[in-house]
């Protein structure tokens, strides 16, 4: 009799246990899958950008060359290197601009905080043909943070595209 309690004993661990492994191998594939769309899906969020003595954007960084950086803007050119350095801009630290997402139907909401149930303060509207454009404050909790109408908000990253520079 003890070894039928032993043998149904270690059945009911041995299944439970395949039943937690089971669930959280199915957890961590989940998690992994979810991750791995995030790498594919997410858009650059820094750029390399010429900029001259004055700080003033001459174009996105393509190479450097003997006296030269070309750069590109909606074509591309090379500049001098004298006057001019390269540096790294990103939507983090404030820099660039926000334009919305064509592939978006509808007005975007522009929220007064960083979250899907902030108020909401303006809306960005649908367009045809060049998106207005607006200054890039910085990232929080998965928004941009933007200046639209002289206000201060936030438009979630999935609807909005952002760039080192204005081109439009």
């Amino acid at each position: 009799m003890d070894a039928s309690i032993h043998s149904q004993t270690y059945k009911l661990i041995n299944s439970q246990n395949y039943k937690l492994i089971n669930k959280l191998t199915m957890k961590h594939i989940f998690f992994f899958f979810a991750s791995l769309l995030c790498c594919f899906t997410m858009q650059a969020q820094s750029m390399k950008m010429v900029v001259d003595q004055n700080g003033e954007v001459v174009g996105r960084y393509v190479r450097t060359n003997a006296d030269t950086y070309t750069v590109e803007v909606q074509d591309t050119y090379d500049v001098p290197k004298a006057g001019n350095q390269v540096v790294t801009y990103s939507a983090a630290a404030g820099q660039g601009i926000v334009y919305r997402n064509q592939d978006k139907k509808g007005n975007i909401n522009v929220r007064r905080e960083a979250f899907r149930n902030g108020t909401v303060i303006a809306q960005i509207p649908e367009f045809d043909g060049v998106p207005d454009t607006y200054p890039c404050l910085g990232v929080e909790n998965g928004y941009y943070k933007i200046r639209i109408d002289g206000k201060v908000g936030y438009v979630r990253m999935d609807m909005a595209e952002w760039d080192g520079m204005d081109t439009f």
